[in-house]
């Protein structure tokens, strides 16, 4: 009865090192050695267990963006204050280690182009976060904490969009840290929910 377990960690185990082999190479560029090593397995034992590498290299993208939406509802859910809740979920949104669940999805960028699985978690993703925004910028009008200048759709779409378009500059190379993006969602955030941009902080 202990095999099937033993088994299942050990898959558990080869995705996490495929991540950290997607943070070191690219994912165009990762091998199965590149896994192996990340795992400390040889390459014939990470083709055991996953004989497709591109499932593999999948399903550590998807484990990535199942932990970075997870973590950013979790942070905005353990806040009552709608202020919070924003700054919270801002802060959560971009890359500060190279190793980090959001790098990785953003490694993946041109795979999720043409691989179709990756392209629907990409929208489902991105769906997922714009609810997220979506929930905190109502609930933060129906207390009157916020004065929205639009619609709250329209404001988390563009949250998440400019979180995307900072994200890769930073993912690039540019020359633009994580607390610089921050400070420029966080300038639009408060003229699009009507605060003083001192109160996101």
């Amino acid at each position: 009865m202990a095999r099937p377990k033993r088994q299942e960690d050990r898959r558990r185990d080869l995705v996490r090192a495929a991540g950290r082999a997607i943070a070191e190479r690219g994912y165009q560029g990762v091998r199965i050695k590149d896994v192996g090593d990340a795992a400390g397995l040889s390459p014939q034992a990470v083709l055991y267990y996953y004989p497709n590498v591109d499932e593999l290299l999948v399903e550590a993208i998807h484990h990535a963006v199942r932990r970075f939406v997870e973590l950013r509802r979790e942070r905005a859910d353990a806040l009552d204050n709608p202020v919070a809740q924003l700054m919270a979920t801002i802060q959560a949104g971009f890359p500060d280690d190279p190793e980090d669940d959001i790098s990785i999805v953003y490694l993946c960028v041109e795979a999720m182009r043409r691989n179709a699985a990756l392209r629907a978690m990409t929208m489902a993703l991105t769906a997922q976060q714009v609810d997220l925004y979506v929930r905190i910028l109502e609930v933060g009008a129906a207390r009157g904490v916020f004065h929205l200048a639009g619609e709250s759709r329209t404001i988390a779409e563009n949250l998440v969009a400019l979180e995307d378009a900072y994200g890769l500059y930073i993912v690039e190379g540019f020359d633009l840290s994580a607390q610089d993006a921050i400070a420029r969602v966080t300038a639009f955030a408060a003229i699009a929910t009507g605060i003083d941009s001192s109160s996101l902080r």
